[in-house]
């Protein structure tokens, strides 16, 4: 049955529709006659073969005979938009009509198709030019072309290329200011900024989007004379406490250059365990929380280039060959081109050198046809087989010292490694490193040890780093500008799309392709590469480019960088991260482990980041043990008035899902009203007095006082308590304490099994409506592609996979497909639509059963402690039984803080190659796994 507000929204609605149907009914046609560009604007009403996924899946489009129209833009309307917002009539209704506005040629009348994506056809008779009368209506199409771009920008899963191409582009050679929401998007540069150097080293879409800003504004200098190279930042020496004197080394770190990342897996079935669960991921492990929308098949991608293919027979026989595994590199830039290498161990080292040599002569012939070679070249006096293409689909540098085998896409780190003799320069033998084993001694038998060493760090932040990775991202963005300028080009009639003929044209900006190193854009075919760095995808490593000067302005942006670090950012702090699996049943659950630490820690670096918290303290907070999801938090008491430990958590309730299903200002707070959660502060009042609009009344005898809003509050045993359930009050008030813990924490955090929990059905609903939201968003992307570049709308997809270099994939699990639709339009949809209804399960609920976390950070150390219990398909052979509590987290989520008895467990003999499990277990006490 509908609720009460359910039927005042429908009734609504439907006077609405009803109030507003005869204005709907007919078509509003204004157009003004111009030179070069003629605008119009029609108005249609949708039709009801256009509700549902035609509309929300943008497949808008308008067509004529002569082709004339240009740069159409589409926005849905509403009568009466504001009251239908705040009422939620907007998420249950559809909308209206369609505005679409519009640029031609020509001062004729034009005939034209609007498609609704019901072909709806138009008669179009121009007024004839008046100043006021044109700027108005080009003015209404520019504010609405911005407009739904911006919008659009909101929903993607992509940088925002397209967008931003085109409003500046059509604002410049019109002469047209950009809107000023959307002057303020298109004026950012900071993520270039000295201050936001981390953006740069982590290759966020921010510092593509400002880099593609900065090159269609002509920001990039046309005077590229190259001076000299830069001083490296001088950052401070980093204190390093005294390992143990005993410390154990593994012998593969011994054979890793100290200015490498290293990740070490200790067998080959660790590596091939975590390989496995890459591909089935995508190469992105993100996915396995949520379904994704693009893939850049990156693991795909470097066993290409490294020519190492995994196969059943190592899967069987691998562990007799292969003593140890470990990944290094220089970086980990895989979408451009990754300075990185696998690094072997073996038994048997004449099995592994032939193993390796068979997938370099497949790779061989497989890539005949694109140029591939074999040869055998000299690196630091040493023989070094080489395998590689010209486009750098293939790089793969091989070599072999003793039992030590490694193949790399970098010159530089196979000339490292080849050399280490002499430069005494190993991971290995550094004070950090061994300092991280005494943290982590080898004996924890990690299934995955990862260190990434101060001077890894350092090394990102050199001259050569910094300046190639600027360069490298022009070289990329500007392949997706002479891409799209081509595109527009043609579709305007030009017939010179060269690069000179774009500049002149106006659809690339003056200063395009000015480059220090004088590289330019290769087009051959469907592929586009960089004349000195590759194809794309597969750049040239960073440490293998000769960077032989700088430019004036690569200078200065390296001074204020210079400058930023060494005043405000002064050291680079090593991380180190211990990984370990075990089994917890026969079934296929497993425990992962995670223990990552940040030591030495300089906590001046994150200030900012880390000014709200408080001290760790050794206590928390017992919540309820019916809690499904909490999370705690000792803040400094900036705004309380004293350090307070807050809590929030959420009840294994049944969840009202139809109070989910809309949007709006009063479903926002029905979602938030319907949510059996609470907040709790101790000691009070904290923050809680604190907040404005919810100062509470004087509390009754039992501690109670009602809120705005519905909200209620209890004080009782020293806490202060909110929540819009007034029995979860009386319930959770009682039992609330604060617990000794023998862990200092600021932050934990506990998640339950939530894959058959009350809540499951409310997850995977909001699951599969945010995959069916990316799903019409990348199909909305594809039609934009048609729209404004006039790609024929069947390769609409595969130009935007170009274009983005990745693949666009429906998160709902379909195929997006073009389709032919009975009223004879055509329109991409996915075939996961027509399944909707059926059964959903959100990527989370196949695998995760549980997590419980802590985080403690002090003047010298971070401490990240965390495990996730996990579903596998079926029982991985070999893994280990927890034989102790690796971390102890204690009864802070529930339950009683008393440890549990070991379990007994009945012998077993030990199979080949496992390790047999111990005879008992201890599970975290307060919480059974």
């Amino acid at each position: 049955m509908f609720s009460l507000t359910q039927r005042i929204v429908v009734c609504g609605s439907l006077l609405l529709l009803g109030l507003s149907a005869q204005g709907v009914c007919a078509q509003d046609v204004n157009a003004v006659a111009g030179d070069p560009w003629s605008v119009g604007k029609i108005t249609v009403p949708f039709q009801r073969a256009d509700f549902g996924d035609p509309i929300d899946s943008g497949a808008f489009s308008i067509t004529d005979q002569e082709g004339r129209v240009f740069y159409p833009v589409f926005k849905t309307k509403r009568t009466l938009p504001l009251l239908q917002s705040l009422m939620g009539a907007d998420q249950v209704t559809p909308p209206q009509q369609l505005e679409v506005h519009f640029l031609f040629r020509g001062t004729a009348p034009l005939d034209v198709v609007v498609n609704s994506p019901t072909p709806q056809r138009v008669r179009v008779n121009p007024r004839p030019y008046r100043q006021g009368a044109y700027r108005n209506a080009m003015r209404q199409w520019w504010r609405t072309y911005n407009e739904v771009f911006r919008e659009s920008t909101g929903t993607s899963a992509h940088s925002p290329v397209l967008e931003t191409y085109l409003s500046m582009m059509l604002g410049s050679r019109m002469g047209l200011e950009a809107p000023p929401l959307s002057e303020k998007i298109l004026e950012d540069r900071s993520a270039l900024a000295p201050s936001q150097s981390l953006m740069l080293l982590l290759g966020t879409e921010k510092v593509h989007d400002a880099m593609l800003r900065s090159i269609m504004n002509n920001e990039i200098s046309p005077n590229q004379q190259l001076g000299p190279i830069a001083e490296p930042i001088p950052f401070a020496p980093l204190a390093v406490p005294e390992p143990a004197a005993d410390v154990v080394i593994e012998p593969i770190a011994n054979y890793v250059p100290a200015q490498c990342f290293y990740v070490r897996f200790g067998s080959l079935g660790n590596y091939l365990w975590l390989n496995k669960l890459l591909e089935r991921n995508g190469g992105d492990l993100s996915s396995m929380v949520a379904s994704r929308r693009v893939s850049f098949h990156l693991n795909k991608v470097v066993q290409r280039q490294l020519a190492l293919k995994q196969s059943e027979l190592a899967e069987v026989f691998g562990s007799q060959v292969v003593q140890d595994v470990a990944l290094i590199g220089r970086d980990t830039y895989t979408r451009e081109g990754a300075a990185l290498g696998m690094l072997f161990h073996a038994k048997q080292s004449m099995l592994l050198a032939n193993d390796i040599g068979k997938n370099r002569q497949n790779a061989l012939r497989e890539f005949k046809k694109e140029g591939a070679k074999l040869e055998t070249i000299k690196i630091a006096g040493k023989d070094v087989s080489f395998l590689s293409t010209p486009d750098n689909t293939l790089r793969s540098f091989y070599a072999a010292r003793g039992d030590f085998h490694l193949v790399t896409t970098s010159r530089s780190i196979i000339e490292a490694f080849l050399t280490l003799e002499e430069t005494n320069a190993s991971l290995a033998q550094t004070r950090e490193f061994q300092y991280a084993r005494t943290l982590m001694p080898v004996s924890r038998d990690d299934t995955v040890f990862a260190f990434l060493s101060s001077e890894f760090f350092r090394g990102l932040y050199s001259p050569q780093y910094r300046v190639e990775m600027r360069r490298r991202l022009q070289s990329v963005v500007e392949m997706e500008l002479q891409q799209m300028a081509s595109a527009a080009a043609t579709h305007e009639g030009y017939q010179d799309t060269s690069v000179e003929g774009l500049i002149a044209a106006g659809f690339l900006p003056r200063n395009f392709g000015q480059r220090a190193d004088g590289s330019h854009t290769i087009i051959t075919g469907d592929t586009l590469g960089d004349s000195i760095r590759g194809g794309r995808g597969h750049f040239v490593p960073i440490p293998d480019m000769d960077i032989v000067g700088m430019t004036a302005q690569e200078m200065a942006d390296y001074n204020a960088l210079r400058q930023f670090h060494m005043t405000q950012w002064r050291q680079m702090n090593p991380i180190l991260v211990g990984i370990n699996r075990f089994k917890l049943n026969d079934e296929g659950l497993e425990r992962i482990a995670i223990d990552a630490r940040i030591s030495p820690f300089q906590k001046s670096n994150f200030s900012q980041m880390l000014s709200f918290l408080g001290p760790p303290l050794p206590n928390h907070i017992a919540t309820s043990p019916r809690d499904v999801a909490a999370f705690q938090a000792v803040l400094n008491g900036k705004w309380s008035g004293g350090v307070t430990h807050y809590a929030v958590a959420v009840q294994d309730l049944p969840f009202p899902i139809e109070e989910f299903a809309n949007q709006g200002f009063f479903n926002t707070l029905k979602m938030l009203k319907a949510t059996p959660g609470y907040l709790t502060a101790w000691p009070k009042p904290g923050l809680l007095d604190s907040l404005p609009l919810i100062s509470p009344p004087p509390a009754d005898a039992y501690g109670y006082s009602q809120l705005p809003f519905g909200l209620w509050r209890r004080e009782w045993n020293g806490f202060s308590t909110l929540s819009f359930f007034p029995d979860i009050l009386q319930e959770v008030t009682p039992n609330l304490a604060l617990v000794e813990d023998k862990h200092p924490a600021q932050v934990r955090m506990h998640v339950g099994d939530v894959s058959n929990a009350q809540i499951t059905p409310l997850a995977n609903g909001l699951a599969q409506a945010l995959s069916k939201r990316g799903s019409l968003a990348n199909a909305t992307f594809f039609q934009d592609v048609h729209n404004q570049l006039g790609v024929p709308a069947p390769e609409a997809k595969a130009f935007a996979e170009q274009l983005l270099n990745l693949e666009f994939l429906d998160p709902l699990g379909g195929t997006f497909e073009y389709v032919a639709e009975p009223n004879g339009t055509q329109r991409w949809v996915s075939t996961a639509w027509n399944e909707e209804g059926q059964d959903y399960q959100a990527n989370l609920m196949t695998w995760f059963r549980g997590m419980d976390a802590r985080l403690n950070v002090d003047e010298s150390l971070v401490e990240l402690h965390a495990q996730i219990d996990m579903q596998n398909e079926k029982p991985a052979p070999g893994l280990k039984l927890p034989g102790f509590n690796l971390f102890d987290l204690g009864g802070a989520f529930g339950g009683s803080s008393k440890e549990a008895k070991p379990k007994e467990l009945p012998p077993e003999e030990p199979k080949a190659e496992e390790i047999p499990a111990p005879k008992s277990v201890l599970t975290p006490p307060g919480k059974q796994f």
